[in-house]
């Protein structure tokens, strides 16, 4: 597989794709949700209060990724609030990091950092994750495609999911 075709495929397109398939449906069919949730206002209160202190913040590139913040070595972070979801944010950062290589930035180490609980998590775009990125790319535009959300079994975190209401009203 070379080079799926990632235009339009944000970092939280990405993410969904490991949380829930029904809510990344919602979110690349333009029914977004998150200007309703209060999980998604903390998470960005933690995001402007966390690592002030770094000088390269909050890169957007292409308005698909948008890296919190670059430290002195040159390692992408990305700033999240808890590891529940730990998989979607590794998965998220690959991306990024392919995203990046597509550019012809060779950058193939970030970090993950969750604050609250004072860890981080090292994440490398090798080989294997740089295939299961791809594949996760011809997901996305699958599930996007069908012609109406796919099934979702109510999971524990569909309570603090912005998209709750509109799945299970």
């Amino acid at each position: 597989m070379q080079n799926p075709d990632h235009t339009n495929i944000t970092g939280t397109a990405i993410n969904y794709l490991y949380i829930c398939t029904r809510k990344l449906w919602f979110y690349r069919n333009h029914l977004e949700m998150e200007h309703t949730s209060e999980y998604v206002d903390l998470g960005q209160l933690l995001h402007d209060e966390s690592y002030t202190r770094e000088k390269r913040r909050e890169w957007n590139i292409d308005d698909l990724i948008r890296i919190d913040f670059v430290d002195k070595q040159g390692i992408l972070h990305d700033i999240k609030s808890g590891p529940a979801m730990e998989t979607a944010h590794i998965m998220q950062l690959c991306y990024y990091l392919y995203l990046l290589k597509q550019k012809g930035i060779s950058n193939r180490k970030g970090v993950i950092n969750y604050p609250r609980q004072h860890r981080t998590t090292e994440v490398e775009l090798t080989p294997e994750t740089e295939r299961e990125v791809e594949t996760a790319i011809e997901k996305v535009s699958e599930i996007a495609a069908l012609p109406t959300p796919p099934h979702a079994d109510y999971m524990k975190i569909c309570k603090s999911c912005s998209y709750q209401e509109l799945c299970w009203s």
